[in-house]
């Protein structure tokens, strides 16, 4: 997954990846086709199709769209919470355990909610659904670490990093072959998948955690330390505010478009122009991250302010959902590279403190802004984003903050 929610798994660090053991033998294909499957499910249906299909929701289970909203956030509630449960079992226990465990509450909640005849029930399956990719997220790294050639490995996390979008690209066009009822049988066909693909891992995931360098146990950095520098807070601030804003808007948005076809469509517009976060290294690499960052938050910006004009055109809407897509993966994938440059001496410890204030924007957000559409209406709720993403691209990172990726920002 692109995103790393924003989406995917952090690279391990180079102390990581010149441990010897003898385990590590295996090419990118063991590990990242399973990974790849893994996240697409979690985050393509398990995460963002509660959005895709809310217009059908709305008609079946009644209720307003704060009410809708707050059943998202419980979702995402319950990834923080999850998070904050690995981040402690972190080196202590192999990837297997906690994938293991991602999977089975996918499978679960989605079942649920396919089954689900009342919202309490929804709330329920989405929850569980919902704390899946808090379990697989952070894993996959130590499981290519572990498990995969050092030569390989650099593949293995780039196709799981694949993950977000290949789900999302899917569940539009999937979502176009049934109607009424018949999105029962998607949330259903992909708990079945998710019981599958759990199996694969299963069997193919090291048992045993892989070796922690020392500095890793002492835990992340203290929040107090970190909001007394400021280019920690812009860290922070930006994670908080790409989880609040990715959260309202695969909430929303379908709601937004006409046509039984709209979301759909949506959909896999993101999915296909998200593939560009795939470069966001390169992008980084020739502009610069505050370039690349900054022109991934115009973006977003723009596809948000498209869609506070009103019911868009058809080809409004499909522009609107092609700079999302672009902006929303490029902006993702900057996170963790900018965490790894600000947090050299220990690259997982620093980005678990990222994921939480991603995760917290994202729990917050559908809730909070479901009541100004109840309150206003939908446009005036996507006007309100617009301003959010706009104030976000004001604390981008700053190229005195992260020129190098050497030992020049030691951690608090």
């Amino acid at each position: 997954m692109v995103y790393c929610e924003l989406s995917g798994p952090v690279a391990a660090s180079p102390r990581e990846s010149e441990t010897p053991n003898t385990a590590q033998r295996h090419g990118a294909l063991r590990i990242g086709v399973p990974g790849l499957l893994t996240l697409a499910i979690v985050y393509g249906y398990g995460r963002y199709g509660y959005g895709l299909f809310l217009p059908q929701l709305r008609r079946e289970f009644g209720g307003s769209a704060g009410i809708l909203g707050a059943v998202t956030s419980v979702g995402y509630l319950a990834e923080l919470v999850v998070l904050l449960v690995v981040a402690r079992l972190s080196g202590r226990c192999g990837a297997r355990v906690p994938v293991v465990i991602g999977g089975l509450c996918a499978a679960a909640g989605m079942g649920l909610m396919a089954a689900a005849h009342n919202t309490a029930a929804l709330a329920i399956g989405v929850a569980l659904a919902g704390t899946a990719p808090g379990w697989v997220w952070a894993p996959y790294s130590d499981a290519v670490a572990a498990s995969t050639r050092p030569d390989a490995r650099g593949n293995a996390l780039s196709m799981i990093s694949t993950g977000t979008t290949f789900g999302v690209l899917v569940a539009g066009p999937a979502a176009l072959l049934v109607s009424g009822s018949g999105w029962r049988t998607i949330w259903f066909t992909a708990a079945c998948c998710a019981l599958a693909v759990t199996a694969w891992n299963f069997y193919v995931l090291p048992k045993s955690a892989h070796p922690t360098p020392p500095d890793n146990h002492a835990g992340g950095p203290r929040w107090s330390a970190l909001l007394r520098e400021a280019r920690h807070r812009r860290l922070l601030a930006v994670a908080f505010s790409g989880g609040l804003v990715g959260a309202v808007f695969w909430s929303y948005a379908g709601i937004l478009v006409r046509g039984g076809v709209g979301a759909p469509l949506l959909w896999t517009v993101i999915g296909v122009t998200g593939l560009a976060g795939i470069g966001t290294g390169a992008l980084v690499a020739k502009w610069g991250m505050p370039t690349v960052f900054g022109a991934a938050q115009v973006c977003i910006l723009l596809s948000c302010v498209i869609l506070a004009m009103g019911r868009p055109s058809v080809v409004l809407f499909v522009a609107a959902g092609a700079l999302y897509g672009a902006g929303f993966m490029v902006a993702g994938a900057v996170v963790p590279l900018w965490s790894a440059r600000l947090f050299p001496d220990r690259p997982t410890a620093g980005f678990s403190v990222a994921v939480i204030a991603l995760a917290a924007g994202s729990a917050s957000g559908p809730a909070a802004f479901g009541v100004l559409v109840d309150l206003f209406d939908i446009q005036f709720m996507f006007a309100v984003l617009s301003i959010v993403v706009a104030a976000t691209v004001l604390v981008r990172p700053r190229r005195r903050d992260v020129g190098s990726l050497g030992r020049r920002v030691s951690t608090p």
